[in-house]
């Protein structure tokens, strides 16, 4: 309503909640990147695309055991969810963290529940690529299980649509880490790929992580991976601060970057990269 205010509706009041949940993080997404660049928005086929690759067909299995190292997972993953919905690195509506178990099995969150309602109980067991009975996972499950696989030193895995981050991820600008040392230390150059790889080429995105921490994918959401789920979450954090500092900082004038030769020294010094 012009002037006035906003109206909207749902089958419940939870339903409508999320839905201006989900417009409200829409409106400041495009408020933030139309002062990185022109918004690039999806054309209709991308978005059938995209609605086309939900998994329909996941095999389940029955007899799923708990064992006190899996319950502990679950409630620590609840934990970081929580926490991220309350930094508003989350919304209900979108927000995915796995952790791997034992081996290359993982616990991921589940598809259609509001993410700061999320239980222990809800988290979605996936074992030899099958997930526990009862349950939908994550729409992004076949990607993470296929960078467990590829890549044994990563132990977890949060992909979100955080504001500033997603800014840069529909203007299609460059998302510049090395602002200050501590960004670029924990996060290291950041790549994009582009919208629907992650469906459509799952083991040469899931290769990238080898030598990436963080992706970025365009008009999508951020990929972060670490070891504990605490630290991929503290990268997490680095990314949206860093994310906000630029959005912020376009106002007063382009970014000077750190130079390559400082970047080596950082590299030495910090044994990273």
């Amino acid at each position: 309503m012009e002037n006035h205010g906003v109206v909207l509706g749902g089958t419940d009041m939870m339903d409508a909640y999320q839905r201006f949940e989900t417009l409200e993080f829409c409106c400041r997404t495009i408020v933030n990147a139309g002062k990185l660049g022109k918004v690039k928005y999806l054309s209709d086929e991308q978005v059938a695309s995209y609605v086309n690759h939900i998994p329909r067909n996941i095999s389940h299995f029955m007899d799923v055991e708990y064992p006190s190292d899996e319950r502990a997972l679950r409630t620590e993953m609840v934990n970081i969810i929580r926490r991220s919905c309350d930094q508003g690195l989350m919304i209900s509506t979108y927000g995915t963290v796995s952790v791997r178990w034992r081996n290359d099995d993982f616990l991921i969150t589940p598809r259609d529940v509001a993410r700061w309602d999320i239980l222990p109980s809800d988290i979605v067991q996936i074992k030899n690529g099958m997930a526990e009975a009862g349950k939908t996972p994550s729409r992004s499950v076949a990607l993470h299980q296929r960078i467990y696989q590829l890549n044994p030193h990563i132990n977890s895995i949060i992909c979100t649509q955080p504001v500033n981050l997603m800014a840069h991820a529909v203007s299609g600008t460059k998302f510049d880490v090395r602002t200050i040392p501590e960004s670029w230390i924990f996060l290291q150059d950041v790549p994009s790929i582009p919208f629907g790889l992650i469906y459509n080429d799952v083991d040469n995105v899931a290769g990238m992580f080898h030598n990436n921490r963080v992706v970025m994918v365009e008009n999508d959401s951020v990929f972060v991976t670490g070891d504990k789920l605490l630290n991929t979450f503290d990268y997490l954090e680095v990314a949206e601060f860093s994310a906000n500092s630029l959005v912020m900082a376009s106002a007063i004038g382009p970014l000077k970057p750190i130079g390559d030769k400082e970047i080596d020294d950082l590299r030495i010094a910090f044994n990273v990269g």
